[in-house]
């Protein structure tokens, strides 16, 4: 099979006028012009572009089930208590959270979203779920240990590393929530097992201005929050600096690691990040909806670290579109080149999940895992921007060569 149109933008190399992807046994046989690619079938698009699948390298699908609910306003604390009083009130269930997660699938594949982190708090009920989905990715579960909740640390680190559903697509991952929701012994468990077992790592880190000082001092908002939540207790221990440099001396910065956020960091925390070889996934439009300062990702990119995409959740983001994200840091950072920021959705989330060598380029031999997305007027063969000017979505996915959803396809009429 062969897929035309007027732009190939394989990511990794430049982007290529009237080209044509040949795809064969759900892989990626050849990548150029069209008039070099094969003899096979082909399916032409016209004016648009054929790239990558995108990669949502950070979200929680199953809290989609709170989209609306919630809104998030300038202070994360007060975030957090609603969405922690909104659980009380209708504590998840196995058919919610499905509801939620196979939502969530769905509109990712709408969003040409091919490959997904999500974090869950109960992999029992979502990972059945997104094995059996078209996608591919990490699920990272969740692991809580605070205070008068530390004593569950074993029990839901295994319901974390739980492997009952690990497919060819579908990996698993340990998520320590945050260093304000898990204490030092807790962070080093996490890091533990995760090595144990080989897994990525995914950990929320210096998300508010707040963070810092609970896990330098133990004091501030982040304590009045766990005492408010019935949680904290005279045993409560914290790292005694940076949030950054708890989560390091835990081991839970290494290549394998996923930092969520980062909204908050010094120049001395990006060096670390930098030398532990961990990626920081930016959710940009979380990060604009609480207000947060600007976020540092061109210095922390500049100082050598993989910068991702992540969406968050629908409790905090209006949709799962990593094409969105990108549009929306396009709009605030117009100056910042389109070619990178479409890495940024692309091969670098990839790599932040460690699955670089099947996905997240174009090039022979890598997963037929494809998006082809309308372009702007008038875009020019020289620039990336045509990407992100347009504000369709996706007008074909496919993954390993499947079509997704083949009613979206503008087959030519010589097919």
């Amino acid at each position: 099979m062969i897929i035309k149109a007027r732009f190939v933008a394989p990511v990794g190399g430049p982007v290529i006028e009237n080209g044509a992807v040949e795809i064969a046994d759900g892989r990626i046989v050849s990548v150029g012009p069209a008039r070099s690619v094969g003899a096979a079938p082909a399916v032409d698009f016209g004016d648009a572009v054929i790239l990558p699948g995108f990669v949502n390298a950070h979200t929680h699908l199953e809290l989609g089930a709170l989209a609306g609910q919630v809104p998030p306003g300038d202070d994360l604390i007060v975030w957090l208590e609603r969405l922690v009083e909104a659980l009380r009130t209708t504590p998840p269930t196995q058919e919610s959270v499905a509801d939620a997660v196979r939502s969530g699938l769905a509109e990712s594949i709408r969003a040409g979203v091919t490959t997904v982190g999500d974090v869950t708090a109960h992999p029992r009920w979502s990972r059945p779920l997104l094995a059996d989905a078209s996608l591919r990715g990490v699920s990272f579960g969740e692991v809580i240990a605070i205070g008068t909740t530390r004593g569950a640390l074993a029990a839901r680190l295994d319901n974390a590393a739980s492997i009952d559903d690990v497919t060819d697509r579908l990996r698993v991952g340990i998520s320590p929530h945050a260093p304000y929701s898990v204490e030092p012994a807790g962070l080093r468990a996490c890091a533990d097992r995760a090595a144990q077992m080989g897994a990525r790592v995914c950990i929320h880190l210096a998300e508010s201005p707040h963070e810092a000082e609970f896990t330098k001092h133990g004091t501030g908002p982040f304590r009045d929050y766990l005492r408010a939540l019935g949680v904290f207790d005279d045993r409560v221990t914290v790292a005694g600096c940076s949030p950054v440099r708890a989560a390091h001396a835990a081991g839970l910065l290494t290549e394998r690691t996923i930092i969520a956020h980062a909204n908050y960091v010094t120049a001395a925390d990006i060096a670390v990040i930098a030398a532990a070889g961990a990626s920081v996934a930016y959710c940009p439009r979380t990060h604009a909806a609480f207000g947060h300062s600007p976020h540092p990702f061109r210095r922390m990119a500049a100082a050598g670290v993989n910068v991702c995409v992540g969406t968050d959740s629908l409790a905090s983001n209006p949709s799962l579109s990593i094409l969105d994200e990108l549009r929306f840091i396009r709009s605030i950072r117009p100056g910042l080149p389109a070619e990178e920021l479409i890495a940024m959705g692309t091969v670098n989330g990839a790599r932040a999940l460690g699955v670089d060598g099947h996905t997240g380029t174009l090039a022979p031999g890598m997963a037929a895992d494809v998006v082809v997305a309308a372009l702007a007027a008038n875009a020019g063969v020289t620039t990336w921007g045509g990407i992100l000017d347009s504000a369709t979505a996706p007008i074909a996915v496919y993954l390993d060569g499947t079509r997704l959803r083949p009613e979206m396809d503008r087959p030519s009429s010589g097919e």
